[in-house]
């Protein structure tokens, strides 16, 4: 049994391709500088709105450590040995 190629190009298609190849040059000088650039400023765009947004999620998320003071009340209340408090302020200065 011979193979046929189940696909086939339309009719005129390779005339008309030449033709769309040859006016690429022509249509790449006209399109104007914003044309060129408004892609990159959109990019920029889109990286500026992300650090704003991440930035401001980061700075009203942000959980405060707590001071020293707040700290030492904690293990002073927790009815630790001084061994246990010393071991405790110990480990909690690094």
């Amino acid at each position: 049994m011979k193979k046929q190629m189940p696909y086939s190009l339309p009719e005129g298609y390779l005339s008309g391709l030449q033709q769309k190849l040859e006016d690429i040059p022509h249509r790449a000088k006209e399109t104007s500088s914003w044309q060129k650039i408004s892609p990159y400023l959109a990019l920029a765009a889109v990286f500026a709105a992300a650090f704003v947004v991440g930035g401001t999620l980061l700075k009203n998320t942000a959980v405060q450590s707590p001071s020293g003071e707040e700290i030492a009340a904690y293990y002073i209340d927790s009815d630790l040995t001084l061994a246990q408090l010393e071991d405790a302020f110990y480990y909690s200065e690094d």
